[in-house]
């Protein structure tokens, strides 16, 4: 059975590596081929569909995936990624911090770890989800709405915090990789990992492989996403600079987080009901890759 990976413009490694030709040859060879898609939202629908077998996202839809009574798990995952960018404001805005946001309106990328990032600032600064006015908008859609002034607040990082930067002077109200640690991880469906752990295996090496490359040598990569999403290679560039590459083992403390973040989100009512995430962590397939 080939096993499909997703590849889409939020999750910069597997786009990454869905445009190097060699390690994508290799990896046909393994029975993986490349699925590339246009928002990371539509992963889960993919996998409930049975398109998608593996795929990369930010840590917020292996939760969602579950409270939705998928059975998936994550098999790999980053650092923590203190991008440029965060929770913005316009400069000229009286919004100075997280307890002006209340009744206030923030664009969030849809189906994202945009959510689990407010969720968490929100949560620790003591303010419930009813309290703003969040609402899933395509990021383009919001840009526009915020550059308007329509829009109060949005999360945005590069690209497309730059674009909105270079358009009007914002405020960085909080940004990821501190109180959110904002990282990505590589998930897939449980009876996937069970039943083709050699391709799994396959999969994560080719990941390290290429995420070390990308950390050598960031402008070869910025080129091969050129024209991804519509941006540039010098577009995509500070967003490759800015944070840092390789794979690690989902471990002990990935799973706090997650659970953390997966009470957050049944406390503040975006998922029906409280969940333990202990099965969406799989960290068998790693040790043979590393």
């Amino acid at each position: 059975m080939t096993l499909v990976v997703g590849a889409h413009p939020q999750n910069l490694s597997l786009s990454i590596l869905a445009r190097r030709p060699k390690a994508v040859a290799a990896l046909r060879e393994k029975d993986l081929t490349f699925f590339a898609y246009g928002a990371g939202s539509q992963t889960i629908p993919l996998m409930k569909a049975g398109v998608l077998h593996l795929a990369g996202t930010g840590a917020t839809p292996p939760i969602l995936a579950k409270a939705d009574g998928l059975a998936a798990a994550v098999f790999g995952m980053s650092g923590p990624r203190p991008e440029r960018g965060g929770l913005l404001v316009r400069e000229a805005s009286r919004i100075r911090s997280l307890h002006d946001l209340k009744g206030k309106g923030i664009g969030l990328m849809p189906i994202s770890w945009h959510t689990q990032f407010l969720a968490t600032e929100l949560d620790a600064a003591g303010i419930r989800w009813n309290d703003v006015h969040a609402a899933e908008i395509i990021p383009a859609t919001a840009k526009d709405a915020f550059l308007e002034g329509l829009l109060d607040a949005i999360v945005a990082t590069d690209p497309l915090y730059s674009q909105i930067a270079n358009k009007v002077p914002t405020r960085v109200l909080a940004a990821p990789g501190a109180t959110f640690s904002n990282r990505s991880v590589y998930w897939g469906l449980s009876e996937v990992l069970r039943d083709q752990p050699d391709a799994v295996v396959s999969l994560l090496h080719a990941l390290m492989e290429s995420d070390r490359a990308t950390a050598e040598n960031p402008h070869e990569a910025a080129a091969l996403l050129a024209g991804l999403n519509g941006n540039s290679a010098e577009e995509w560039l500070p967003a490759l600079t800015s944070r840092p590459w390789g794979i690690d083992v989902p471990d002990a403390g990935f799973l706090a987080e997650q659970q953390a973040h997966a009470d957050i989100f049944a406390k503040f009512g975006l998922i029906p009901r409280s969940i333990d995430v202990t099965d969406t962590i799989d960290p068998n397939h790693f040790s043979a890759a590393a």
